[in-house]
């Protein structure tokens, strides 16, 4: 059975629709910025993962690209610092968590935070959105890596995790503080 090329062109014109060069080149920078920022710093955690400065780029994807741009941006970045680092059995569960990860911290964030929202409920919207986005990924490594080892190996990611998240939410409150107040973020949000 042959689909006829008219089918397929349909079918990819509206899978593309909305789909701008301008969303594909800021999802692109975004990824690059992930797969650096994961790459640029590695310690070793016992579970045989690594500790990086990486998810402070994956919560500003889902904040700057919005939750579903920004969960594909920061999963295809943080995949692919695990495939290059050598971290291949890390690769399908780390695209699956960071995309869960970017995907939470966007919608929190827009549901907490409106334009107009002073400093403090900014900073707010941002820690609530990084801690629970944050869960989300300590818990699926948690999971993850309970099939791969023991729990009680599993166990010892829990606290290199935990701290993941707190460096990435420190890295990256100012960058959001300094994109937000010079409108760069408000500029490109309401495209996604």
């Amino acid at each position: 059975m042959r689909i006829k090329y008219d089918t397929i062109h349909q079918r990819s014109d509206t899978i593309m629709k909305g789909v701008t060069s301008k969303k594909l080149t800021l999802g692109g920078v975004m990824a690059a910025l992930v797969l650096v920022g994961t790459m640029i710093i590695q310690i070793p955690t016992p579970t045989k993962g690594y500790i990086h400065i990486g998810d402070s780029m994956v919560y500003l994807c889902g904040i700057f690209l919005g939750p579903v741009y920004g969960a594909l941006a920061a999963a295809i970045g943080s995949f692919l610092a695990d495939a290059l680092s050598g971290y291949m059995v890390y690769a399908p569960a780390t695209f699956v968590i960071k995309g869960l990860d970017a995907f939470v911290v966007g919608i929190i964030y827009y549901k907490i935070v409106q334009e107009g929202d002073s400093v403090p409920k900014r900073i707010l919207g941002f820690l609530v959105a990084a801690l629970l986005g944050g869960a989300l990924m300590v818990g699926g490594y948690l999971v993850y890596e309970s099939f791969l080892y023991k729990f009680e190996t599993a166990l010892l990611g829990v606290v290199g995790n935990i701290t993941q998240v707190i460096g990435g939410a420190i890295v990256a409150l100012p960058l959001l503080m300094g994109l937000e107040k010079s409108k760069v973020i408000q500029r490109y949000v309401k495209e996604f």
